[in-house]
């Protein structure tokens, strides 16, 4: 373990001189750079998209989608969703990575109540299907129902202690030490929750969100995300992850000779290689980047969502799964030969305890 840590350090040296750190800034946790740092503060968090999560919900024959952000909410983002932002959650149920159904939420001014609610309305394709309030269950009249605002943030990881592992502070904490800890557990996000009948969406499909703001008379992609990481952990360069933000999942496996796939393909290369219990062999590599780009997430909604293939629950370990694939491991199962938990395996850091068992799913706001 500590071998493979060592590795891990010297990867993130190599490959982020000039660029984000490696895995420093958490999920999509402040990703794209023109919207904000953990330096500077989330900047324009109310587009700054933390996660997406779909997976099956409390009742039978629903699924939920949810997207969070705004990383910090009421520390270093805002506690309102932007009035000029544009926030949707889109369904691909042929395989094309085309979106068939688009979820579009948009807020209203803060209202002047001791309260501060907005007012949220959600089209379908375009066709209104709900409106109400921030906080509130609303009611979908297609089926279903909406949330929107203040909740717990749901995702979990050791980022103190990851960032001592590699040397870049702010404390000499490493990840597994005597007390790892989970530096999202005590924060808050904006969150948005769909839960539709699973006949709204369809069987196999293939789940992103993206932020737009209306700029200059015309709405601008800010950000986008369907798998957790892949943004941060393989885009290196600033202008990389600005594009890969604005690069519709159905281009992104082509775009400028296929570059983001390559990106997945060097990086897996170089960290696996610094560790010898597992390096990656290049056709192992391009096989996982063919996995990853389109970055998309993958659901088949007659099932029980498991992670990281089938979903992603609230309680899915992905950063495990995360340090495990960039470091030689094959916790996706794609390589019989390979030590499914070859790479460096865990942050020790597990799932929260405040998730709620039913509508709308994410913990009470701290």
């Amino acid at each position: 373990m500590t071998r493979r840590l060592a590795a891990l350090g010297a990867a993130a040296v190599i490959l982020t001189v000039g660029a984000a750190p490696f895995l420093a800034n958490a999920a999509d946790h402040l990703d794209a750079p023109s919207l904000g740092s953990l330096s500077a503060g989330s900047l324009q968090g109310d587009r700054d998209i933390n996660d997406v999560y779909v997976f099956d919900g409390a009742n039978a024959g629903k699924t939920v989608l949810a997207m969070t952000v705004s990383p910090a909410a009421g520390l270093l983002g805002p506690l309102a969703f932007g009035t000029n932002v544009r926030y949707t959650l889109h369904v691909d149920n042929t395989g094309d990575n085309v979106a068939d159904v688009n979820y579009v939420a948009r807020f209203a001014a803060v209202g002047s109540g001791p309260d501060r609610k907005q007012t949220v309305r959600l089209t379908r394709n375009g066709t209104q299907i709900a409106s109400g309030a921030t906080g509130n269950t609303v009611p979908v009249s297609t089926g279903g129902k909406l949330f929107a605002g203040l909740r717990s943030d749901p995702f979990f990881f050791d980022l103190l202690g990851f960032r001592g592992s590699l040397g870049l502070g702010p404390n000499t904490n490493t990840l597994c030490d005597a007390d790892p800890t989970d530096f999202f557990k005590t924060l808050n996000t904006l969150a948005i929750i769909v839960e539709v009948p699973d006949a709204a969406l369809g069987r196999h499909i293939g789940v992103w969100a993206t932020t737009e703001q209306w700029i200059n008379g015309a709405w601008v992609g800010r950000d986008q995300m369907g798998r957790p990481a892949i943004n941060t952990v393989f885009n290196h360069t600033a202008a990389d992850k600005e594009q890969f933000n604005v690069t519709p999942p159905s281009q992104q496996a082509t775009v400028d000779g296929g570059k983001f796939r390559t990106n997945v393909e060097d990086t897996l290369l170089a960290l696996s290689a610094l560790d010898s219990e597992g390096p990656y062999l290049p056709g192992e590599a391009a096989a996982l980047a063919s996995v990853l780009i389109p970055d998309v997430l993958t659901y088949d909604t007659s099932t029980h969502a498991v992670g990281p293939l089938n979903g992603r629950r609230l309680t899915d370990d992905v950063i495990d799964v995360e340090l495990n694939i960039t470091t030689g491991g094959d916790p996706l199962g794609l390589f019989p030969e390979r030590d499914a938990t070859g790479g460096v395996p865990s942050d020790c850091v597990g799932p929260h305890n405040d998730y709620q068992s039913s509508w709308p799913y994410l913990g009470i706001p701290h």
